[in-house]
């Protein structure tokens, strides 16, 4: 779409148009998409529980606001109680991961002066002193992982802290409870008031953009939490053979570098077989290899069967918008901007904004 007669003029609209839409973007997830999580959490609550509620009120003649507040005090249980479960357990974990940390990083550092040792010899041995054993001598390097300190006065302030936030934290949990049942039990009313006042144009792009998300986006989404579950599952197993004491810390963040892009388990596998093997522990090194090897085939088998829809993007665009994202927002921003980019391209596809021409040259 032209703007101007003028083709300078032009570019500069549009470049202008572009620079504000981008900051727009930017300034929304910097400053109020923090506040829009409650929602979002209490609207996905609200798409779990409304079947049920609908086989309450349907078969069993349960009147239906009863129905939604049995099943969303139901799902905000469940929901709480996992998450603190799981909070408790890996805060636990960490806690035994940071007192194991100076033991590793000195056995490391005995590990790699011993290597040192043996290659000076070694090429003492066959006069090639003109090597420099340097390489090898990284004991000074490991001896520098500390883990982080803990002291009191820190403890006593982020205690401080976690107190102050309390009636923020009752809040947003009402918050959650209220509007996972109001969006529930009130849905049919809520989107007919939202229609009525959008408009028939913006309500059917609305339509739209929720068919996408949930035809490309949602999909994908559930397809890659199946993944990292299987595989958290699989680590797990595997951690609790080796008889690890953080083995479901270790596995939830493996699984999650698992799930990123270009990185996989074989990027914290493999380097930790190898140093397994280097510190004296081949039952270990080959116990994760043989995890590594398992997680591998199961991926490979059962992937093309569980992610049957993909985001849509070229994969340069989607490794900008990942690195972009991470810049932007952090590690939920490696996932909120690819999925801004393609909404907006279907936008462009669907005639609602105008952005260049549009398509690539390989399409015409």
């Amino acid at each position: 779409m032209q703007m101007h007669e003028n083709r300078y003029i032009d570019l500069l609209l549009k470049l202008v148009y572009l620079a504000l839409a981008a900051a727009g973007i930017y300034l929304f997830f910097k400053y109020v998409f923090g506040w829009t999580i409650p929602l979002i959490i209490a609207y996905l609550l609200s798409r779990v529980i409304i079947r049920p509620v609908d086989l309450l009120h349907q078969r069993f003649k349960i009147p239906r606001k009863a129905a939604t507040l049995l099943c969303t005090l139901l799902a905000v249980t469940l929901f709480g109680s996992l998450l603190y479960f799981v909070l408790s357990r890996l805060m636990e974990e960490a806690y035994l991961l940071m007192q194991d940390l100076p033991r590793y990083a000195d056995a490391l550092a005995e590990r790699f002066g011993q290597l040192n040792q043996t290659v000076t010899g070694f090429l003492a041995r066959f006069h090639l002193d003109f090597l420099d054993p340097a390489f090898f001598s990284l004991e000074g390097l490991v001896s520098q992982i500390k883990p982080p300190s803990i002291e009191l006065t820190k403890i006593l302030s982020t205690v401080g802290s976690a107190a102050s936030s309390v009636p923020t934290i009752l809040i947003t949990l009402i918050f959650i409870l209220l509007g996972t049942y109001f969006l529930c039990s009130e849905n049919r009313h809520i989107f007919d008031f939202l229609a009525y006042q959008l408009g028939d144009q913006v309500t059917e792009l609305a339509r739209k953009l929720r068919s996408l998300l949930y035809n490309s986006v949602g999909k994908w989404l559930r397809a890659q939490c199946i993944l990292i579950c299987i595989t958290f599952c699989e680590l797990c197993v595997g951690f609790t053979i080796l008889k690890l004491p953080y083995a479901g810390l270790l596995a939830l963040l493996i699984a999650f570098i698992d799930a990123l892009p270009i990185l996989g388990v074989g990027t914290v596998l493999i380097p930790w077989s190898l140093i397994s093997l280097l510190m004296g522990s081949p039952r270990r090194a080959i116990t994760l290899a043989i995890i590594y090897l398992v997680i591998l085939l199961v991926r490979n088998s059962i992937e093309p069967r569980i992610v049957g829809a993909q985001l849509g993007l070229d994969p340069f665009v989607t490794l900008l918008c990942i690195y972009f994202g991470y810049r932007i927002a952090g590690f939920a921003g490696m996932f909120i901007v690819p999925v801004v980019v393609l909404t907006l391209i279907k936008l462009q596809e669907w005639g609602y904004i105008h952005i260049g021409r549009g398509g690539s040259p390989r399409q015409k």
